[in-house]
């Protein structure tokens, strides 16, 4: 590693080291989004799991989904 890492001048490293880590940052940043997405739909879907096997109908739970979001407010 260290031959592989003499071949280049303080200049050089820097932009390779610069290029790879925002290129490293991207992906850690789609791989985040992707997980976060999949996340909030299995802590969803677990929860309309949980009111069905409670006995809630669908209205029930449409109800209870629609009082946690928040609503903007008319002026």
């Amino acid at each position: 590693m260290e031959s592989f890492l003499t071949r280049f001048n303080n200049g050089e490293l820097i932009g390779l080291v610069s290029v790879v880590g925002g290129l490293l940052v991207g992906i850690i940043a789609i791989i985040g989004h992707y997980w976060h997405d999949n996340r909030r739909n299995e802590i969803a879907g677990a929860l309309k799991q949980d009111m069905l096997n409670r006995g809630m109908t669908a209205d029930q739970i449409r109800m209870v989904l629609e009082a946690g979001e928040k609503q903007p407010e008319k002026s």
